[in-house]
């Protein structure tokens, strides 16, 4: 019976070089079946090599992943977006993908903030919309705001609240960290999903995605609450937040408090939507991006 390593320090994300290699190996491989036209760059940046998936062409939409997920598993959400955005996946540092393996360390979300002003600058794409998911999000929150940045929309956030941890999200859990099966992440995937979400192809190739993340890296943890006067820089900036009425990690009653209080906006409530919401509704970032330009 094969086990893994359980979330605990250390500078490097993966339990092996094998493991890292199958795990780079399968996002390659994903990027070279993808059929539309795309370009990957690698950037340096304070936190090491960086690995940037571009496609598509006008207004710039940087998509900051949730925490185990890449670029790589994002195709599906950057595909809805291409018609009149170029799309900016990048991979987050410290997380499975094709970026770093090795981990910001402590202060890690104000690595990711510097982190973030650094990969818009090397961009030259000028100001673009930065848009997070999760973890992701709390990255996007830890950033300074500037003329660089247009605008914010964060998905089941990270960093405004605590995540909710329940009896039946452990029962989920554990199973697939201790003995990663395609079964078991496919219950995770599930818990983690809206009752509206029905299954298609693509579960099936982020299961497979997810049991090799459980069995190849050390999980990280939910951050903690962001400050609150760092989330507040960025009142001035138009922001939308929205999450899935189902979303077992941020439900909307955990986000609205903070959200209004520093960023004096309202939650969109997505029904029948979980935490996979991007992945889960290929029209949800679409639409929330069509809200933000109604609030500039």
């Amino acid at each position: 019976m094969r086990g893994r390593a359980p979330p605990v320090a250390s500078p490097t994300l993966y339990t092996s070089p094998a493991g890292e290699r199958e795990v780079r190996d399968w996002c390659r491989d994903r990027l070279r079946s993808w059929t539309v036209r795309h370009r990957l760059d690698t950037l340096e940046t304070s936190l090491g090599t960086t690995a940037v998936v571009s496609a598509g062409q006008g207004r710039g939409v940087v998509l900051l992943p949730g925490t185990s997920f890449c670029a790589a598993t994002s195709l599906e959400v950057a595909e809805a977006l291409l018609p009149g955005h170029q799309v900016i996946m990048v991979d987050l540092p410290g997380q499975p993908g094709l970026s770093t393996a090795r981990r910001p360390g402590r202060g890690r979300l104000a690595g990711y903030g510097r982190w973030v002003g650094e990969i818009v600058d090397q961009l030259n794409s000028g100001p673009v919309v930065v848009v997070g998911h999760s973890l992701g999000a709390a990255v996007a929150l830890a950033a300074r705001p500037g003329p660089h940045i247009s605008g914010l929309v964060l998905v089941s956030a990270a960093g405004l609240s605590r995540a909710r941890l329940t009896p039946a999200l452990i029962r989920v859990t554990l199973p697939w960290l201790t003995v990663p099966t395609v079964e078991r992440s496919q219950a995770l995937l599930r818990h983690m999903s809206g009752r509206a979400h029905e299954t298609d192809g693509s579960d099936h190739r982020l299961a497979e995605w997810m049991t090799l993340v459980a069995r190849h890296s050390r999980t990280s943890l939910a951050p903690s609450p962001l400050p609150a006067p760092l989330v507040s820089r960025w009142r001035g900036t138009p922001v939308v937040v929205a999450t899935g009425q189902e979303d077992c990690f941020y439900p909307p009653a955990r986000l609205h408090g903070p959200a209004l209080a520093l960023l004096d906006t309202n939650v969109v409530n997505v029904p029948g939507v979980g935490h996979l919401g991007p992945h889960e509704d290929a029209t949800l970032l679409p639409a929330l991006l069509d809200t933000l330009r109604k609030r500039t």
